[in-house]
């Protein structure tokens, strides 16, 4: 987790106007993939420049994506990447659902409500970024002039320039302040200075920086080489050391009184530096039409062809594909690239593995591996060579093609995977012992069959269509993946993150055991399903730090035969949540346990929790029309929130009654510290409306 990653890639901020209630908003800039989704029919559709985006619908940004909204009154809106939110119908109120934005008002017309599944404060403020964290609450960033935020129950926060605070899930408390490096923040934020128009704050945002970095050379401030963590309790936020962070990334530093003579502030980055050098185009366009077949170590070894050449490291970019429209290469380009496929036989290829040294391009801080058309590995391929602080990618303008079971390993800062179509991993294992693996395509992606996705840093996947996992595992440091239009589902898979678990989809997202149904029966008669013998799925955080979080925008989420470790557990669902623990308990560790479970609102939209012991979780939290419990048990102490749309108990609970709609309902054997819950409605349970 980096010093910056948590104040510019998961930043979104909402706040509407107080001379008109902010329910629409023009768009001004649109960036790769920006969708509206029709809260009416689900519909979705490509934003474009002059749209119109009015509540009730939804925005959602993809991957590497962004947008730029401008409202009546001026209010700009800016949208960060994997962010979804919409315009609610109360006054000047957003319900973020996830993402990132900056918000810049004209001066006195900025205040509004922001309200995620688990958390809602009012804020007012000129220029700011509001952050997402997984267990469910959401961070307020000053940028620039003061900000007040204020809890549901009165308590206010005011911020200053460069200075921050957690708005913490389910608790009306507030958090510490923290100060943070504002020149880190603005140089790397894309929400600032990734947009073709200047925001018109920035001069102030800028004279700010000035101010703090005065601050610091004089000795007022010092850094104390700590980031902020993902985490917060009222009394403290989780920090970590600069030392056990992997180098080469973008930071941002905590600041404090120094406790010893500060050290002057680092330099800022020339934000123009020289453009490299043009490609030849004869060169490129020779390169980009012959195809390479590597079967050797080295790039540039006599069995592939020259001329052409192939390595060229001035930027370049795919003519012609829609997909990587606006991106730029460096590095080993061809037409079709073949990995390892020297024919021994006529009947049988080379799967040994073959190691690519790349260390003659070490120098690059960036190294790709680009066919223009399609890309090949028949046998397993070791990039070695590489050094901690570069990115390799391999970038397939049309098919990815992969043998079964074999392995791909680059130890570098970030291993991408990058093309438009279908990505299939069939008993795949990909591999960087060193920093990220980042599968990314406008396809589906699907692990099947023993495959592996083993990171020393973050794994991410961001697809247009499915994702799925079948027999297959993922690790990593954190987890993170997203479907722009289609679902998730993880069966008899184990994913494990040192940090946070981060599952987002426009559809179901489905986790549990494969099912099939029983052939024995006799054609004609009903079939019973049945699980296939496996060890099911499981979803490992640190218990005591990470977090768990499913994203569903339209769809359901249903969870079975699953085990869950985690300390945040947050489910937030358009439709219906199903979690069903049946042999398993959830685990959690240490205080301030969170479990938080949001479904739609709509007269069908329900959650419903078996067989779930709760009991290590201090707080949990659950919204919807209507929510029914069977066998669950809540830990004696812990503060419990039901929330439904009549926001009462249901006559005769624990008795197996019939569930009424709308109601919270204690079908049977719900229990509060092992005792029966319904004696506990008022102390430690609440039950209200939705």
């Amino acid at each position: 987790m980096n010093k910056l990653v948590l104040l510019c890639l998961c930043v979104f901020a909402a706040v509407s106007s107080r001379a008109l209630d902010l329910k629409q908003s023009k768009l001004t800039q649109v960036v790769n993939q920006v969708q509206i989704i029709s809260a009416a029919d689900q519909v979705q559709r490509a934003a474009a420049v002059n749209d119109i985006f009015a509540m009730p619908d939804l925005l959602r940004t993809g991957a590497a994506s962004r947008a730029e909204l401008v409202a009546p009154d001026e209010t700009v809106t800016r949208v960060g990447a994997n962010t979804i939110f919409s315009f609610d119908p109360a006054d000047r109120t957003l319900d973020l659902k996830q993402g990132s934005l900056l918000f810049h008002s004209p001066h006195g017309k900025g205040g509004g409500t922001i309200h995620t599944g688990s958390a809602t404060a009012s804020v007012l403020g000129t220029t700011l970024i509001v952050v997402t964290t997984p267990n469910g609450g959401f961070k307020v960033i000053d940028l620039e002039g003061r900000v007040k935020v204020t809890l549901t129950n009165g308590l206010s926060q005011r911020l200053n320039p460069g200075q921050m605070t957690f708005i913490l899930p389910g608790l009306n408390q507030l958090a510490p302040v923290v100060v943070f490096r504002l020149d880190e923040l603005v140089q790397n934020s894309l929400l600032v200075k990734g947009f073709t128009q200047t925001l018109d704050s920035l001069p102030l945002i800028d004279n700010q920086i000035v101010i703090q970095e005065k601050q610091i050379s004089s000795g007022l401030l010092g850094d104390t080489g700590l980031i902020v963590g993902d985490n917060a309790t009222p009394d403290q936020v989780e920090v970590l050391d600069l030392n056990t962070i992997p180098k080469g990334g973008k930071h941002n530093n905590i600041l404090s009184q120094p406790q010893s003579p500060p050290q002057p502030p680092s330099s800022v980055n020339n934000p123009n530096p020289p453009s490299p050098p043009p490609v030849n185009p004869l060169d490129l366009s020779a390169a980009e039409a012959a195809d390479a077949t590597i079967n050797q170590s080295s790039l540039t070894d006599a069995s592939i062809p020259t001329p052409p050449l192939h390595v060229l490291f001035s930027d370049f970019g795919l003519t012609g594909n829609e997909y990587f429209h606006g991106q730029t290469f460096s590095g080993f380009v061809a037409d079709n690239i073949y990995f390892n496929t020297l024919v021994v036989t006529p009947d049988a290829r080379i799967v040994a593995p073959l190691e690519v040294n790349l260390s003659s391009y070490s120098g690059q801080s960036q190294f790709d591996m680009v066919a223009v058309n399609d890309m090949y590995f028949d046998g397993s391929v070791q990039f070695s060579g590489l050094l901690p602080s570069q990115t390799f990618a391999l970038i397939v303008g049309n098919q990815l093609s992969l043998s079964s079971g074999i392995s791909l390993e680059a130890d570098a800062k970030n291993f991408l995977i990058s093309s438009p179509a279908t990505q299939t991993f069939d008993g795949v294992s990909l591999l960087n012992a060193v920093g990220d693996i980042n599968v990314d395509t406008a396809g589906e992606v699907g692990f099947q069959d023993g495959a592996l996705a083993g990171a020393a840093g973050r794994f991410i996947i961001s697809a247009g269509g499915n994702v799925s996992a079948t027999d297959s595992s993922w690790a990593g440091t954190s987890i993170r993946v997203s479907s722009l239009s289609g679902g998730i589902s993880i069966l008899d898979s184990p994913l494990t993150a040192a940090n946070n678990l981060i599952l987002l989809a426009l559809n179901d997202i489905t986790i549990g055991t494969q099912y099939q149904e029983d052939d024995s029966v006799p054609n004609g008669t009903p079939r019973p399903a049945y699980a296939v013998t496996g060890t099911g799925s499981s979803l490992t955080t640190n218990p005591r730090s990470g977090a768990v979080t499913m994203l569903s925008t339209v769809g359901s989420i249903n969870v079975s035969d699953t085990q869950i470790t985690t300390h945040y557990l947050t489910l937030n669902s358009g439709d219906n949540i199903l979690l069903d623990c049946t042999g398993h308990t959830p685990i959690a560790a240490g205080t301030g346990a969170t479990a938080n479970l949001t479904a739609g609102k709509s007269a069908n939209n329900y959650i419903g929790v078996n067989n779930t012991d709760f009991s290590q979780f201090a707080l949990v939290n659950m919204s919807a029309n209507t929510i029914d419990l069977c066998n669950v048990n809540f830990g004696g102490g812990s503060t419990v929130s039901l929330n439904s749309f009549n926001g009462v108990l249901a006559p005769n609970p624990n008795t197996g009654a019939t569930p009424v709609q709308g109601d919270v309902n204690f079908i049977y054997n719900v229990t509060y510290g092992g005792q029966p819950a319904q004696n506990y409605i008022g102390n430690g349970i609440t039950v209200g409306k939705y």
